[in-house]
């Protein structure tokens, strides 16, 4: 069953159970009354009274989804209520003039005008109004809240996905099965390195955002990989100060931005490549930049890779306009990333 009509059907119940309640409701009272209990009239009024609210919840929903009552950093909670007190208005006014016939028809030896329906119901139809409005922000949130968390779950695994890349493994092995029987031990730290990497890149899979502390340590067993595998060809220098450290970042947001530096500056290069990794407080932001000598992205065929696009797009989805990626090209490639400052 999809989700609309399991909320149809949820609706109908809530309201169904409402008539029955009410139903049961006024029975009790004629039986401590001592008065006879009419269930052939009592039962249909209540289920009419009720469902006949009922059918004004798509009505209700709109007005839900137009004018949620929340608190945002543009607007104020309050600030849809005279909204929604104009709605519950009109609510009751459409509602009493559809189920004054109805109930005269019901009823044909005590009919009632709808002055007399409107007075004799208004607050019970406001209720109604405010209470299906409040369950409607309860379901909202909820499918909300879930979504955000399926969101959070598919990047972290995008994430994986796209910054632990297939060729960098295979590269890493083939260092590795060339490094065994040329220099032992360096084959030894780099299958160390990369068992220490893959831990650490799954330590934390549900978590977005790390300090930038964690993210270094883990940039830095990624680094110690490529030193090892380039050798002297390859200088890598890191500067990043203190006060910044504790700054939350999207996690492995470095890797992928250097691995692409690393590619770029060394790619048919037979003298010394350089990357460099500064990261500083910027007014409200952190501001990230990995920049390599190479010989720029205008040489190459691909001006955006993967690890960039995916950058980009978690960046967005994160912070909004308040995140960004910014390539600049000559001289080498220099990539900023701006993140809201936060620890």
């Amino acid at each position: 069953m999809s989700r609309t009509r399991r909320l149809w059907a949820f609706g109908a119940l809530i309201w169904v159970t409402l008539g029955l309640m009410s139903a049961a409701q006024n029975a009790t009272w004629r039986a401590l009354m001592g008065r006879p209990i009419p269930w052939g009239s009592i039962l249909p009024n209540a289920l009419g009274d009720w469902l006949t609210c009922g059918m004004f919840t798509p009505a209700f929903y709109w007005m839900v989804r137009r004018f949620p009552i929340r608190q945002t950093k543009t607007e104020r909670w309050w600030s849809s209520l005279p909204l929604h007190l104009g709605g519950s208005i009109v609510f009751v006014l459409l509602k009493v003039s559809i189920w004054t016939p109805l109930s005269n028809l019901l009823n044909p030896t005590g009919t009632r005008t709808f002055s007399q329906m409107l007075l004799g119901g208004f607050y019970a139809d406001m209720l109604a109004y405010w209470a299906a409005v409040g369950v409607i922000h309860a379901i909202e949130y909820y499918r909300e809240s879930r979504e955000r968390q399926l969101e959070a779950t598919r990047l972290a695994l995008d994430n994986l996905r796209a910054q632990l890349q297939p060729h960098f493994l295979f590269n890493t092995l083939q260092s590795i099965s060339t490094l065994i029987h040329r220099d032992p031990p360096a084959a030894d730290r780099m299958l160390t390195d990369l068992s220490e990497l893959l831990r650490l890149s799954l330590r934390n899979p549900g978590s977005q955002e790390v300090p930038l502390r964690e993210e270094l340590a883990f940039l830095e067993r990624y680094l110690q990989i490529m030193r090892v595998r380039f050798g002297d060809r390859l200088v890598i220098a890191v500067d990043v100060g203190p006060d910044v450290l504790d700054a939350l970042v999207p996690s492995l947001v470095l890797q992928p931005i250097v691995e692409n530096a690393i590619q770029h500056g060394m790619e048919d290069r037979p003298d010394v490549g350089h990357v460099n990794v500064r990261a500083a407080r910027e007014g409200k932001s952190l501001r990230i930049e990995v920049a390599d000598d190479g010989p720029g992205l205008s040489a190459t065929p691909a001006t955006d890779g993967i690890g960039l696009a995916n950058t980009r797009e978690r960046l967005l989805r994160l912070y909004g306009a308040a995140g960004g990626v910014d390539v600049r090209d000559g001289g080498g490639c220099t990539v900023i990333l701006t993140i809201p400052l936060r620890s």
